[in-house]
């Protein structure tokens, strides 16, 4: 029950009543259940004060001391709290709807299931600051600190606002935050999994290593937001603004990024699997690494579609290393033979890549539901033992010691020339491979035929003899051309190499614009010339694109064929 006599000393006014504490620390004021609504209490020294079941609302109560005070079941909503000090102050079962908090100091304060639907937070201190169940739809938490504070469960809807809040480390697992304005906000290692985001303004917002897992971010704007290594696994992501977002190492197993748009965005080393949901994404180029490295497409837009099949296409794939090298016909035997136990369409070849020190990767795309473990351990061992047979016959029949056949087989996979002409460029689903002795004492080569679907598959063979296909050499397509048909292409290539040889030495060719340019220019000028296009397009017809590619030693020649291999059709 109120003491009478604090309540007296308080209408005195604030300077009265501050001396009179000044003068007695030891006096634990009472003013419970008291009416003090709309009262002036600017600067008030209310300090291990019970405040049970006060009337404070529409007070004045900026720069009030409230440290160890007794607030239980009192009322302050629309109260003028600004500056007032609440460290570690108990405020459960207090109203602070519409309450202005603002640059408050509420440290380590217990606001578990407060009432602070519209309040005014704007630069508050709440580190630390329990508030998990709270209400604080409609809040306005402007650059308010959050560091770790706990937040689980809270209602933040009804457009909250905390633009620049720093929310680093804090506990934001299943809150509401729906239409909030999070924009610039700081939420670095922050827990917002199973959290509700839907709608919500995440815009240039820190969200780097933050726990996301299952959250709903469903039409969220995270455009230019930071991701690096953010948790997203299994949450809903759909409609959702990427643009210029960076999702750096950012985990998304089982993620729904169905419609979002990802344009501009940073997708370096992102981890996905066949259960995340790459539906109808609204994107026209990405990067694939920091600092708008690595565009894809390289030049222009991606196609409707073009997204989800380039990232997708990657998503279950078994990758083969062989770091001493390769036997390609060893590897042809052995793939073969493992495509007959888990079924021609059911493993392809994605892609070849050769790195360093003679290392190749072959990358085989598999079923999602594949045991890719078991497939890379059956294709290493099958190789193995198709090499060991391989290397029998090469010492029976070449009669080669051991630096020969290492030799031989480096030979054979040098493929990076044509691997470049035929990068992007669909295989033909019959390959024939002639093994051929290098030994001049051999008369015939055993032909096998290696029927296999290879579309799409990036790869090809060595350097092709218009007589023979040397063993371990492979290719789309292999042509034997007449002496005139030699002829023709190699003075088309010596011409087209010549022209854009002088076109480069008075124009820049730097960027992908200029030499695009210089692609136009060379086309030109085959235009005006009959003679030169005619004989273009024989070679053309009678060797085919890839064929005059591989023919002209310049780094402008894919560009410049893309252009012109269409005039055969045109004949």
């Amino acid at each position: 029950m109120v003491n009478k006599e604090h309540y007296a000393l308080l209408n005195k006014g604030v300077t009265t009543w501050n001396k009179w504490r000044d003068r007695n620390p030891d006096v634990v004021p009472d003013l419970s259940g008291t009416n003090l609504s709309g009262t002036d209490l600017t600067g008030t020294d209310l300090t291990g004060t019970d405040l049970t079941e006060v009337d404070l609302s529409y007070a004045n109560l900026s720069g009030t001391n409230f440290r160890k005070a007794e607030l239980s079941n009192s009322n302050l909503s629309y109260a003028n709290l600004i500056k007032a000090d609440l460290w570690e102050v108990d405020l459960r079962e207090v109203d602070l709807s519409n309450a202005n908090l603002s640059y408050a100091n509420l440290r380590e304060a217990d606001l578990r299931e407060v009432d602070l639907s519209n309040a005014n937070l704007s630069y508050a201190n709440l580190m630390y600051a329990n508030l998990s169940n709270a209400n604080l739809s409609g809040a306005i938490l402007r650059l308010a600190r959050l560091i770790e504070a706990n937040l689980s469960e809270a209602n933040l809807g009804g457009r909250a606002i905390l633009i620049w809040a720093e929310l680093s480390n804090a506990n934001l697992s299943n809150v509401n935050l729906s239409n909030a304005i999070l924009s610039r906000a700081i939420l670095t290692e922050a827990n917002l999994s199973n959290a509700n985001l839907s709608n919500a303004n995440l815009i240039k917002a820190h969200l780097d290593n933050a726990n996301l897992t299952e959250a709903n971010l469903s039409n969220a704007n995270l455009s230019n937001a930071n991701l690096t290594e953010a948790n997203l696994r299994a949450a809903d992501l759909s409609g959702t603004d990427f643009r210029r977002a960076k999702l750096c190492r950012t985990q998304a197993l089982k993620t729904n990024f169905s419609n979002a748009k990802f344009t501009s965005a940073c997708l370096e080393d992102w981890h996905i699997n066949s259960a995340t949901k790459l539906d109808n994404i609204d994107c026209h180029y990405v990067y694939l690494k920091s600092d708008k490295q690595e565009r894809r497409p390289s030049s222009g837009e991606f196609a409707p579609g073009e997204f989800t099949k380039l990232f997708q296409k990657a998503l279950e794939t078994v990758d083969l290393i062989f770091t001493d090298g390769i036997d390609w016909k060893a590897f042809l035997l052995s793939f073969q033979e493992l495509q007959a136990k888990y079924g021609e369409e059911n493993l392809s070849v994605q892609a070849i890549e050769k790195k360093s020190g003679g290392v190749f990767v072959i990358r085989l795309e598999v079923p999602p539901e594949a045991n890719k473990a078991d497939i890379e351990r059956q294709a290493k061992v099958l190789y193995e033992q198709k090499l060991i047979l391989l290397e029998t016959k090469y010492h029976t029949e070449l009669k080669a010691k051991d630096e020969q056949i290492e030799i031989y087989r480096n030979k054979s996979a040098d493929l990076l020339e044509i691997t470049k002409l035929m990068a992007n460029r669909p295989i033909q689903n019959i390959i024939d491979v002639t093994a051929t002795a290098e030994s001049k004492s051999m008369s015939e080569g055993s032909k096998q035929q290696f029927n296999n679907n290879l579309q799409g598959a990036q790869f090809a063979g060595g350097l092709v003899n218009a007589d023979k296909v040397e063993a371990g050499q492979i290719g789309g397509n292999i042509n034997n051309y007449t002496p005139q048909q030699k002829q023709n292409l190699a003075e088309a290539a010596a011409e087209i190499q010549q022209l854009l040889q002088q076109l480069e030495q008075t124009n820049p060719t730097t960027s992908t614009s200029e030499k695009m340019t210089v692609v136009a220019k060379a086309v030109d000028e085959i235009e005006k010339n009959p003679t030169l296009k005619a004989r273009i397009i024989g070679a053309l017809k009678s060797g085919g694109t890839e064929a005059l590619k591989e023919a002209i030693d310049h780094p402008l020649v894919n560009i410049l064929m893309a252009s012109i291999e269409g005039w055969q059709e045109a004949e």
